[in-house]
């Protein structure tokens, strides 16, 4: 076993395994899309795996648009790291030429304070001879001066380096929000929806409050892909995230948890009142057309199936979205364009079981 975690034969296979995967879906040989072609063929990422499939099951073409944004989606933290500590070292180099500047102006001062004492003595002394005086005067103007030019080169240096670090700030407020928004819609991505959930879990056991989970995907995802393009697939899941931007409001989480398939958390919320929001938000969905750019063709109305499910105190993450998960496929079953909670898998009689990939991505 190596470093990597793999033996010299098995990362070899791997290797073969992904540059004949990328070869056949005609992905340009670049170090990142091997990355991301080795990860999926070794199996080290179930999220990548998972969404790969849900791609591949759609044939959706793993262009540099699509290739570019699953390796920003999983392999971004290195990324981020890298421009991180590139900022942090412009923050300190900003400090660190204030501080230079600010014990320079010092050292100025010190010499300042000489020269003023210098010359008060001069005038002070009743017994010494006063015809230098305007050369000491002279000398003293010179001074100050050249204090009053050090100042003013310490107010630029500050405020240069006040309008340098602000803008450092932005970058690394502005890094952290990309980081968590997901760039086809502008809503939170998978990351962000992992960390609001462990944290939103984390209050409702803290609180004694409720919270729920919906799952959303869209109906006939591949229909429209299919028939029209990807271009008017991805225009559909726009459509889905603006439907959500609209009505998932507060505390209220909604985000892209991948592919086709969407999640809200709601915190402080029951399962009754999260079945209410669901079918709420599946009436507006369906409300809303597909049309061409030009929007003089409608090309159909989008409908999505909802799978809702309530936090169990203490549980961990994965039960709670494996429940909301069968729910969403109990929904599928069942004719689509409805809402299912996790009570009704229980009512049902079927146990929940793993669904595969492709079958979700099917439906």
């Amino acid at each position: 076993m190596s470093a990597y975690g793999f033996n010299h034969n098995t990362a070899q296979r791997h290797t073969n395994a992904a540059l004949a995967l990328m070869a056949e879906l005609g992905v340009i040989s670049h170090p990142d899309n091997f990355q991301i072609f080795f990860t999926y063929v070794a199996k080290t990422n179930f999220d990548l795996c998972r969404t790969i499939d849900i791609l591949r099951s759609n044939h959706r073409e793993f262009d540099e648009a699509q290739c570019k944004e699953l390796h920003t989606r999983f392999f971004s933290d290195k990324r981020e790291n890298e421009i991180i500590e590139r900022i942090s070292n412009d923050l300190r180099q900003q400090l660190g030429s204030i501080l230079d500047t600010v014990h320079k102006v010092g050292v100025d001062t010190r010499k300042y304070n000489k020269a003023l004492d210098h010359f008060c003595s001069y005038v002070g002394d009743k017994n010494r001879d006063l015809s230098n005086l305007e050369q000491a005067l002279h000398t003293l103007l010179g001074a100050t001066r050249e204090m009053e030019g050090v100042n003013r080169t310490l107010e630029n240096r500050l405020t240069n380096s006040s309008c340098e670090i602000t803008r450092l700030r932005e970058d690394m407020e502005n890094l952290k929000r990309e980081a968590l928004t997901d760039g086809l819609t502008g809503i939170a991505n998978r990351k962000a929806f992992d960390m609001q959930l462990r944290e939103g879990m984390m209050h409702a056991m803290e609180d004694g409050q409720p919270l729920s989970l919906l799952l959303l995907d869209i109906d006939h995802f591949k229909k429209f892909n299919d028939t029209y393009g990807h271009q008017i697939g991805d225009q559909v899941i726009r459509l889905l995230a603006e439907s959500l931007k609209r009505n998932v409001k507060g505390q209220d989480t909604a985000a892209r948890y991948g592919g086709e398939e969407f999640a809200i958390i709601l915190p402080s919320t029951s399962l009754g009142n999260a079945m209410l929001f669901g079918d709420h938000l599946r009436h507006y969905i369906e409300t809303h057309k597909v049309v061409t750019k030009t929007g003089r063709t409608i090309i159909g109305k989008v409908t999505a199936s909802i799978g809702v499910a309530e936090f169990r105190p203490g549980e961990p993450v994965a039960k709670l979205i494996e429940r909301a998960d069968m729910a969403l496929y109990f929904a599928k079953e069942n004719g689509r364009n409805q809402v299912a909670s996790e009570k009704q898998i229980a009512t049902d009689g079927r146990a929940p079981q793993p669904r595969d990939i492709r079958d979700i991505a099917a439906q």
